[in-house]
């Protein structure tokens, strides 16, 4: 009976009230897709590398995000621009 009370006591707590306590985290959830600008990494969404964009947020793995064509950047060997989409 004590472990139905407390177990009862922590969906009132957590399922109920929709609030997020440090307790209550859930831990397992699995993704089958994300929003633009992120990729699917063993069921979680993960962000792509910056100045990285996924237009497909289906995509599964890193290498379905790219560095959209027309970025400018600059290093020790000087200023570039990207003429097509780079992909990781």
């Amino acid at each position: 009976m004590r472990k139905l009370f407390l177990f009862s006591a922590i969906v009132a707590m957590c399922g109920v009230a929709n609030v997020a306590y440090g307790a209550c985290t859930a831990t397992t959830k699995t993704y089958s897709s994300c929003n633009s600008g992120y990729y699917l990494a063993s069921g979680d969404c993960a962000t792509c590398p910056s100045p990285g964009s996924a237009s497909d947020g289906g995509t599964s793995g890193i290498s379905g995000c790219y560095i959209p064509s027309g970025t400018s950047g600059s290093d020790g060997s000087g200023s570039y621009t990207y003429s097509g989409n780079c992909y990781y």
